[in-house]
Parts: C-alpha cells; structure tokens; sequence
C-alpha cells in the first residue's frame, strides 16, 4: 500500500509542477471618479470609470525556456466600474479580451518580438511622454480621438481611435523592440488589416499599418521619435475614415526630471495631405507640456495642450488642467482635479479619461467644455 501511495504522491507532484511552470499572475485596476461636466448644453454630474487608468482584469505569465529565452503572454479585458459593461460597451466584435491578447518571446541579447492584438507604438510614444499618461486630465489625451465637425463629418484625432483609423491597438499586429543599446531602445511594428476591396477581392494592403520608433533614455533625461504609415481605404462604408487613402504621423516627445518636478514636451503632426476629403482628413499639429511634481506626499500634475488644424477654417483648440494624486497605500490612490477646454467654432473636442474610461459627457460645437472630478484607483 505504502509503494502505491508513494507513486500516486509522485504522480501528483509531477502534474502539479507542470501544471505550474509558468509564473502565472492575475491583475487589474478597479477605477471610478465622479465629475461635475458642462459641454456648454447643460452642467450635468456623473460617474465614470477609468479615471487615473482604465478599469480591467488580465492574467499574464512566463516561462524560462532556457539560454536567456523566456516566453510571455498578456490576455487583458476591459470594463466599465460604473454600470459592469466591457469596453468598449455594446461591441459587436465578441472580444473576450479587448485592451490586448499578446504572445512573444523575449531574449536580453537580441530583444522582444510579440504578436496579438496590441498597443501601437504611436500611442506609445505619446503616452510615456506625458505626465498624465494619457489618463483622465491629460491635455494631449483630449485630442486623440475624432472630433465631430460641421457639415456633418468628422475631423480624426491624432491617435485615430476610429474602426480601421484606430490607432490605440492594432489587431494582427507584429512588434519587435531591440535591447538597450547605450540607452537606445529601436522598435518596428507592422499591422495586417486583413480586408477586402469593395469588388470582394482579398487585399494584402488595405488597412494595413506600419511603424518605426527610436527612444533614448539617459539618466533623468529621455527623448523618443515614432512614425506611423497607414493606408486605411479599407472595405467598410458606414466609416467615415475609409476615404482616406494613405496617411502619416510624426510624433516627437522629450522628458527631463529637475528633481523638483519633471517636465515633459509632446509634438506630434498628422498628414492628411493624400486624402480624398480635406476637412475631414486635415493636416493637424498638436503641442504639449506637462508636469508631474511632489507635493505633500503625492503627485501634483499640470497639463497644457494647442492643436492647430492647418486645413479646415475655425477648427483649432487649446486645453488645460490639473490633477492631485495621492497614495492611500501601495495600491490605492485618491484623485481629484480639474480641467478647460477651448474650441474653435467648428469642432466639438472634449474632455475624456484614458482609453477603456467612460465617455464624456456630450459637447455642443464650438462650446467650451469644462469638468471637476475627484476618484478612486485601486490596482490588485
């Protein structure tokens, strides 16, 4: 009896470790806020989700495979604190984890290659050069997304974030990012778009998206460089972006921490020079500056952002705001803060948490919106 029993324990132990042999851990963020918000239709109160960062769970894990090799995977979902739907609410596309679902391997002396549905790196690049990381009172996260413009069409964003213009994450995405060279980190990523022409023939072009990036970071200095290719003339008529044939966007970003406070700067053009439809498709500079400064046991953020629309008359806007972070604990910090936006006669850019927050409020065209918020983050 004792032989079987010892077998058995074996057997068990055995299957255990395998079943353990990757380090597999389960995360999120858990975030809500409530804000004061006038789109100039109204001052309205509300509860949102995904203020300092977006709500969601994933579960990611390794496993060494030897020779300084490792493999890696992230499965990671989205959802709204504050009614319990996943971002964004009411897709169609079925997504089990909608913010990523990556694959790589990755090595100390030849770098990470992944695939999955990612983060691009034009979103990338504007995000870790910005104090608020593009969350909730950040003045260049405000310019990302399309803005609505008069005659009913639609001005995109600097970042997209619109069917085959989303420029956020990419489906069928390839990303290699090279070690540290000296403090020089170099980046590639290429995006399939998998579509059809309008005469039903498969394409391997339409929708597809390519990028280069180069980051050097020294000390308390950092600087980066992204460009993004797309050609988004993909089958789907009822989105207004598939009449842009071809676009680019250069992106320039700088950080340098004083110690007392670090200063961060943001550029970043958008050509639509090639597109069928100027207005909707403008050529777009936006500037920004922002803060991040040690106060009274927390983060004082201060943010300024102007967008410029070389193309369509009265379509330019500027933003600030400010923000207090707090650290209750190691995990839980308390927010508040505030934040203006000025438009110009002809747009309707609005004031928004990061990507996987609630929506804003509705914005009237041409309106000055403005918000007050205070919230809650708790990561696990």
């Amino acid at each position: 009896m004792k032989k079987y029993s010892s077998l058995l324990t074996a057997v068990l132990a055995s299957a255990c470790s395998l079943a353990f042999a990757s380090d597999i851990t389960v995360y999120g963020v858990v975030d809500s806020y409530v804000q004061v918000y006038n789109g100039g239709n109204g001052t309205v109160v509300d509860i949102g989700s995904g203020g300092k960062g977006g709500s969601r769970w994933g579960i990611k894990g390794t496993e060494d495979l030897g020779n300084g090799i490792k493999v890696f995977f992230r499965l990671e979902n989205g959802f709204l604190l504050d009614d319990g739907t996943n971002t964004p609410a009411g897709n169609g596309n079925g997504w089990a984890f909608q913010r990523e679902s990556v694959l790589g391997l990755t090595s100390n002396s030849w770098g990470t290659f992944s695939f999955g549905r990612q983060y691009t790196l034009n979103f990338g690049g504007i995000a870790q050069f910005d104090a608020f990381a593009c969350s909730l009172g950040s003045t260049i996260n405000n310019f990302m997304s399309p803005a609505p413009y008069l005659p009913s069409t639609h001005i995109p964003g600097i970042n997209g974030a619109s069917g085959v213009d989303n420029l956020t994450r990419r489906d069928n995405s390839f990303i290699y990012e090279s070690p540290s060279l000296g403090g020089l980190k170099l980046s590639a990523m290429v995006s399939l778009g998998e579509q059809t022409k309008l005469n039903e023939e498969t394409s391997n072009k339409l929708g597809n998206s390519y990028a280069a990036q180069a980051v050097y970071r020294k000390g308390a200095f950092g600087i980066g460089f992204t460009y993004t290719y797309q050609n988004m003339a993909g089958k789907a008529p009822n989105d207004f972006q598939t009449i842009n044939a071809h676009e680019s966007l250069y992106n320039v970003g700088a950080s340098y921490d004083f110690g007392f406070t670090k200063l961060y700067g943001n550029f970043v053009f958008r050509d639509g020079s090639k597109a069928l439809d100027r207005n909707a498709n403008p050529n777009i500079a936006v500037y920004s500056v922002s803060t991040k400064t040690p106060l009274a046991g927390g983060y004082l953020l201060n943010g300024l952002a102007f967008l410029r629309n070389n193309t369509t008359d009265h379509a330019n806007a500027w933003n600030v705001s400010a923000r207090y972070d707090y650290p209750l604990s190691k995990r839980t910090t308390i927010y508040g803060g505030a934040a203006y936006m000025h438009n110009g006669a002809n747009v309707n850019y609005t004031i928004n948490g990061g990507g996987g927050s609630s929506s804003a409020p509705a914005t009237k065209v041409g309106k000055s919106p403005w918000t007050t918020f205070i919230g809650l983050n708790h990561n696990f």
